[in-house]
């Protein structure tokens, strides 16, 4: 297994801890409780979204997705990880309708303190969007939340590499 660190300095944190906090945010989310898993100067990445920075930036992303999709949940399927680096891989499931809807995701996070300092969702967003254009009522409430911009994606935040862990030689 390769060593990873900081190249400013090595900031541990508990992956299991912050694995916890992870599930218990998602058993109950909201904007007002990110910072319990974000870092205040996270950067985070995700399809069908615009690169986000801080925790103001990130609330915002996630109030239009619950405004759309207000009871979405995730649930953990498994995570492997050390103090610098984690993957977390679970599933998001919301109703749209009288519909249950679910894919799966893995989030790539660098933590730093305990938190969250750069998370980079994947997720194959085409069976979602197949979804959402299937039902027009779905598409209008996704268009109205703000979070229909799928031409604002996109990893290109100047300093982004910066913020991962480096490879100790």
């Amino acid at each position: 297994m390769t060593d990873f660190t900081y190249e400013e300095g090595s900031h541990t944190s508990d992956p299991a801890d912050f694995v916890e906090r992870f599930v218990d945010f998602w058993n109950s989310p909201s904007p007002e409780r990110i910072y319990e898993i974000l870092h205040p100067d996270v950067v985070l990445t995700q399809p069908l979204s615009p690169p986000m920075r801080g925790i103001a930036a990130a609330q915002e992303e996630f109030q239009r997705i619950w405004r759309w999709l207000p009871d979405l949940r995730a649930q953990v399927d498994r995570w492997r990880g050390d103090s610098d680096l984690l993957f977390i891989e679970f599933r998001l499931r919301a109703h749209a309708g009288n519909e249950l809807i679910e894919w799966p995701n893995i989030d790539r996070i660098v933590l730093r303190e305990g938190k969250a300092i750069v998370r980079t969702n994947y997720f194959d967003p085409l069976p979602l969007l197949h979804k959402v254009v299937r039902h027009p009522r779905l598409w209008w409430s996704w268009w109205r939340s703000g979070a229909a911009r799928p031409w604002h994606t996109g990893h290109h935040i100047d300093d982004y590499t910066a913020l991962l862990p480096r490879e100790r030689r």
